[in-house]
């Protein structure tokens, strides 16, 4: 008998924003780099498979290795960076709200993921982005699927490509983490080789 595994948040999808390239690296995918011994989409996967059911790839790069549970979405606005991504995965998406993580982030909180989850069902608006020392993280934060229509019509309409730039068009809320060492490990990305010690 096989047995179906109950997600922590079934009416949520996750999505994770490639990464983009390490020139430090070789041109690598950033969520291919390995960490201990581990990459960064598998870190990343084993954070968040056990809470969400369905899980994209936003602009995964054609070619790269990826598990076959995951979805692979290319941009439909290419150039334009993240909010591409967000509006592949969105269109995409089965579920009524989307997760966005993105793909060069190893150190991810499952408990800050659970809590702002929670905080998100309790309290539902059309974006929650996660915000610590007042500095939003766009590519840590939920979008609702009811958005969609609009941000196709920003992107199409020329709306500056900066993910903050569109909250101003929807009912955004912000949750506010703490100042804490967790806080700091899970939304750091890698931009610098001294990324890769935090």
């Amino acid at each position: 008998m096989r047995t179906m595994l109950i997600k922590a948040f079934p009416d949520i999808a996750a999505a994770i924003r490639a990464g983009g390239r390490a020139s430090r690296k070789g041109g690598i995918n950033k969520a291919l780099i390995e960490i201990g011994g581990i990459t960064v989409i598998n870190r990343t996967l084993a954070i968040i498979e056990p809470l969400f059911g369905e899980i994209i790839a936003a602009g995964w790069p054609s070619g790269d290795p990826l598990p076959s549970s995951v979805i692979a979405v290319q941009d439909n606005y290419p150039g334009i960076g993240p909010l591409a991504g967000i509006e592949a995965a969105l269109r995409a998406s089965r579920t009524q709200a989307l997760f966005v993580f993105g793909g060069d982030m190893p150190w991810l909180s499952a408990d800050i993921i659970k809590k702002q989850a929670d905080y998100y069902l309790k309290n539902p608006s059309d974006i929650l982005v996660a915000r610590s020392e007042g500095l939003p993280e766009p590519l840590h934060s939920i979008y609702g699927k009811a958005i969609h229509q609009a941000l196709v019509r920003y992107i199409e309409e020329g709306g500056s490509p900066a993910i903050i730039a569109f909250y101003k068009f929807t009912d955004t809320r912000f949750f506010e983490l703490p100042q804490t060492e967790e806080t700091r490990r899970a939304l750091t990305n890698i931009n610098r080789p001294a990324d890769l010690k935090s």
